[in-house]
């Protein structure tokens, strides 16, 4: 019987030890391990945007400079000044219709 209670005394302490340990864990180490990794991932994500972040602005930057590059500049002053020179044409042309009682165009946009 003197056995029995020895064996039965220690898997008591065992218990109650394990018990304990997983109390503190639960309790105290579980919510500052939380803490800590959530505070390491928040940097780690701020960091990855900040790095997303330059490479996206640098690659839409050389892409406009590429664009813009790339188009055929005369062409596009051409196409440009057509159309400057028929807003202009279509304003002169309204006004002195008003001036002088001219008969009212409907502008097609």
């Amino acid at each position: 019987m003197n056995t029995f209670a020895m064996i039965a005394t220690a898997v008591m302490s065992s218990v109650f030890t394990l018990v304990v340990v997983a109390a503190w864990a639960h309790f105290y180490f579980q919510p500052r391990l939380r803490n800590t990794l959530q505070r390491e991932l928040d940097e780690q994500v701020e960091a990855a945007a900040q790095v997303i972040s330059e490479r996206v602005e640098e690659g839409v930057r050389r892409g406009l400079v590429e664009g813009v590059r790339n188009l055929p500049s005369r062409e596009v002053l051409e196409g440009a000044s057509r159309s400057l020179a028929r807003t202009g044409a279509e304003l002169v042309s309204d006004r002195l219709g008003q001036i002088f009682g001219g008969p009212k165009k409907e502008r097609k946009d």
